[in-house]
C-alpha cells in the first residue's frame, strides 16, 4: 500500500461501495414501498369519492376502481359481492375481522397459498353505517418491485465494473505526474540538473511540476556559476598568486637588506594584490552574469548627470594620463530604462578600457544623445585601429587586445561582463574601429 496510485484505486473502489450501499439502502428503506402507497391511496381515494357521491351502483364502482367490493352491515351480515370475488371465503372472513378496529385505519393483506399473489383489503364506513371494502390484487405492485430490485442488481454489477475501469484509469492518470515528480527529484539528488517536465494542467499537482522545473533551473545556474567560478579562478588567479610569491620569497631571502630594491618589489607585490582583487570582482560579476544568478533591477535613469558623476570619478586618472574626458548629453532631461548598478558598471569598464588604449593628448568623447525613442551612448577613444578580424574576439573572455611595446592591461573580462550586461538587457550594441578612431556603443530605450 505504499504506492499512491494503489491508494487511489482503493480509494475510488471504497466511494462506489458506499455509493452503491446508499443506493440499496434508500430502494429497501425509503423506496420499497412506495409503488404499494401508491396503489393503496388510489383506491383508498377512489373509495372516497364514492362515498362522497352516494353511489350504491356497486358494480359499475367495481369496474371503474379495478377492484372487488364487499358490502357489510355494522354487525357483519353480507349486503352485496362482486362476481368474480377472488378467494371469496377467504376475502369474506379477513373482512368481517377487520370491523370494527381496521375500518378507516391500515389496510389488511391476504396472500393465495395456491399462486402466492397477494391481495389488499382496504375498508371504509359509508353513510348508511354500512361498510364497504375494496379487494384489490397487489401482482402489479409486487412485479413492479420485482423488477426493480433485478434492475438495481444489473446497476450495481455495471456500476462495480465501471467503478473499477475508472479507478485504473484516474488512478494511474493521477499518480503518473506525481511518479514523474519523484523520478525527477531524484535525478536532481543525483546531480543531473537537466530534468524538464511537461506541465499538462494548472492543478496543484501542475503547480508542484512548474515548481520543480523552476528548481531545476535555478539549480543549473549555481552549477553553471560553481563551474564558472572555478574555471576563471584557476585560470585567472594562477598568474598574480605567483607572482606576488616569487617576490615574497625575494625579498625574504635576498633583498630585505636592500631598502631601495625591497621597496621597489613590494610595491609590486601590492600592485599585483590590487590587481588579484579587481580580478576576483570581475570573475564574481561575470560568473553571476553568465550563470543568470544576478537579478536586474530596471528603472528610469536620468543619463545626463549620471555622465557627469562618472567623468568625475576619472578626473585624477585622465589628468594623469594627459587623456581628457568630455561628456555630451542631449537632452538634459532624458531619462533611459535600465540597471542603474550595472550602468554603472559598464561604463566604468568602457571608459577604463578607452583610458588604456588612447594616445596621450587625446580626448575621450563620452556622449548620449536621443535619436527615435532611444538613446545611443557611445564611448570613443583616439589609439591604435583595432583590426578587423579581431573586433569579434574582444567581447571574449580573457581576450586582450595588445598595444604598443606588446604590453596588455586589464583582466581580460572587463568587455565580457559588458556584454553579458547588454545581452541581459537584450539592448543592441558594437564597437567600430578604424581610422585610429575606436567607438564602443549601445542603445536604451527611453522612458
Amino acid at each position: 500500500m505504499k504506492s499512491i496510485g494503489i491508494k487511489l484505486f482503493f480509494g475510488y473502489i471504497i466511494m462506489t461501495a458506499v455509493t452503491i450501499s446508499l443506493l440499496w439502502l434508500i430502494q429497501a428503506g425509503v423506496m420499497r414501498h412506495s409503488y404499494l402507497n401508491e396503489k393503496l391511496g388510489s383506491v383508498g381515494r377512489a373509495i372516497d369519492q364514492a362515498i362522497l357521491r352516494n353511489r350504491d351502483d356497486y358494480d359499475q364502482l367495481s369496474e371503474e376502481m379495478h377492484a372487488s367490493l364487499i358490502v357489510m352491515s355494522p354487525d357483519g351480515q353480507l349486503i352485496y359481492r362482486s362476481q368474480g370475488l377472488p378467494m371469496m371465503g377467504m376475502m369474506v372472513r379477513s373482512a368481517k375481522s377487520m370491523i370494527p378496529q381496521n375500518i378507516d385505519g391500515d389496510p389488511q393483506f391476504v396472500g393465495s397459498a395456491a399462486q402466492g399473489d397477494r391481495y389488499g383489503i382496504i375498508g371504509k364506513k359509508l353513510s348508511d353505517q354500512n361498510i364497504l371494502f375494496a379487494v384489490f390484487s397487489l401482482v402489479d405492485v409486487d412485479e413492479a418491485e420485482r423488477l426493480l430490485r433485478q434492475q438495481l442488481w444489473i446497476i450495481t454489477l455495471i456500476l462495480i465494473f465501471v467503478s473499477i475501469v475508472l479507478a485504473i484509469f484516474l488512478s494511474r492518470r493521477l499518480s503518473r505526474p506525481i511518479r514523474a515528480v519523484t523520478t525527477a527529484a531524484d535525478h536532481l539528488a543525483k546531480g543531473d540538473y537537466s530534468i524538464s517536465l511537461p506541465v499538462v494542467s494548472g492543478d496543484e499537482t501542475g503547480q508542484l511540476t512548474q515548481a520543480l522545473n523552476n528548481l531545476s533551473i535555478e539549480l543549473q545556474k549555481s552549477d553553471q556559476l560553481q563551474k564558472e567560478l572555478i574555471a576563471n579562478v584557476s585560470h585567472e588567479l594562477r598568474a598574480p598568486l605567483s607572482v606576488i610569491k616569487g617576490y615574497a620569497e625575494t625579498v625574504r631571502d635576498v633583498t630585505w637588506p636592500y631598502p631601495e630594491k625591497r621597496q621597489q618589489q613590494l610595491t609590486l607585490i601590492t600592485q599585483e594584490a590590487d590587481r588579484l582583487t579587481a580580478i576576483v570582482k570581475d570573475i564574481l560579476d561575470y560568473s553571476r552574469l553568465q550563470a543568470g544568478v544576478l537579478r536586474l533591477n530596471q528603472t528610469r535613469v536620468a543619463i545626463c548627470p549620471l555622465l557627469e558623476e562618472i567623468t568625475q570619478h576619472y578626473d585624477q586618472l585622465s589628468v594623469e594620463k594627459t587623456t581628457p574626458i568630455k561628456p555630451t548629453c542631449q537632452p538634459e532631461g532624458m531619462r533611459i530604462i535600465f540597471d542603474p548598478e550595472r550602468l554603472k558598471q559598464v561604463l566604468h569598464n568602457l571608459i577604463q578600457n578607452a583610458l588604456n588604449h588612447a594616445d596621450p593628448e587625446t580626448p575621450i568623447n563620452l556622449t548620449a544623445i536621443q535619436e527615435n525613442g532611444r538613446c545611443r551612448i557611445t564611448i570613443e577613444n583616439h589609439g591604435e585601429t583595432i583590426p578587423p578580424d579581431q573586433l569579434s574576439q574582444i567581447w571574449k573572455r580573457y581576450y586582450r587586445s595588445p598595444v604598443s611595446g606588446n604590453r596588455v592591461y586589464g583582466t581580460g573580462l572587463g568587455l565580457a561582463i559588458v556584454q553579458s550586461i547588454f545581452d541581459r538587457h537584450q539592448i543592441s550594441y558594437g564597437v567600430e574601429s578604424r581610422d585610429q578612431i575606436t567607438r564602443f556603443w549601445f542603445d536604451c530605450p527611453t522612458a
